[in-house]
């Protein structure tokens, strides 16, 4: 996971098709065990980690008021959201059913 501003999260946010935000507090326990565990599970997302406390505006953008905090967002727009207990297994079959998608059909895909 990549640790950024809440600012280039916006930016990569609108570069990927499915992006995953970890929020996340100093003094969390819960944040450190799970974060490794998130990582492995998932190799081939872009992952993006920011901290509520340097920056609480991601906290109040995203309704964030627990910590572990995961977001899964799909073509920009929040599909799935796990805080404090995080199901791994569920958040993988989110990711992979968002990822078999064909993001690329076409008017006359649709029309033909």
């Amino acid at each position: 996971m990549q640790s950024t501003t809440f600012t280039q999260f916006q930016n990569e946010l609108t570069m990927h098709p499915i992006v995953l935000l970890y929020i996340s507090t100093p003094t969390c326990s819960v944040c450190h065990a799970i974060k490794p565990k998130i990582e492995h599970a998932l190799t081939d997302l872009p992952m993006f980690v920011l901290d509520a406390h340097v920056y609480p505006e991601v906290a109040s953008a995203y309704q964030a008021l627990t910590a572990p905090v995961v977001l899964l967002f799909f073509e920009g727009k929040e599909v799935h959201r796990q805080a404090r207990f995080i199901d791994i297994p569920k958040l993988v079959k989110f990711v992979q059913s968002y990822q078999s998608m064909n993001l690329s059909v076409t008017y006359q895909d649709l029309f033909n």
